[in-house]
């Protein structure tokens, strides 16, 4: 007897549980916006290459919100994959940090070495051999 009521208990919580999951599953939080309505800044300039990592020759497209901090950037023209991709591309010269912009990027093998070197106000890093890599596609004219 102490069984099936313990087996009774059990079922209990379990249908309740289980019904508390889907009810939270079907009405999901909203995400916040921020008050300008476009992406987090911070966030955006943060972000990097390293989820697309062997998707070798994808293009992916980021949106860089104007007034940027730099973050941590590996390499010059061939960038490490874990590097902020809006941070390179202001290295790069495609955009400023005052100003922001859209950008597009390419995945590339990882490289050997990287080589820091310092231009438009951004100082980056070399780094040793590393698993992956992006450079930028860059518009013609």
């Amino acid at each position: 007897m102490i069984t099936n009521r313990r087996f009774a208990l059990s079922s209990t919580l379990f249908v309740l549980l289980l019904a508390t999951a889907c009810s939270a599953a079907a009405t999901p939080t909203p995400e916040p916006v921020p008050a300008d309505g476009g992406a987090d800044v911070t966030e955006a300039w943060a972000a990097t290459a390293a989820t697309y990592r062997g998707n070798t020759g994808e293009h992916y497209d980021y949106d860089c919100p104007a007034g940027g901090e730099p973050h941590i950037v590996w390499g010059t023209d061939i960038y490490t994959d874990d590097s902020s991709v809006c941070t390179a591309a202001v290295h790069l010269g495609e955009i400023t940090l005052e100003d922001g912009g859209s950008v597009t990027i390419e995945i590339a093998d990882g490289q050997d070495s990287y080589d820091g070197s310092e231009r438009n106000g951004v100082t980056t890093s070399d780094y040793a051999a590393w698993p992956g890599s992006f450079v930028f596609v860059l518009e013609t004219d």
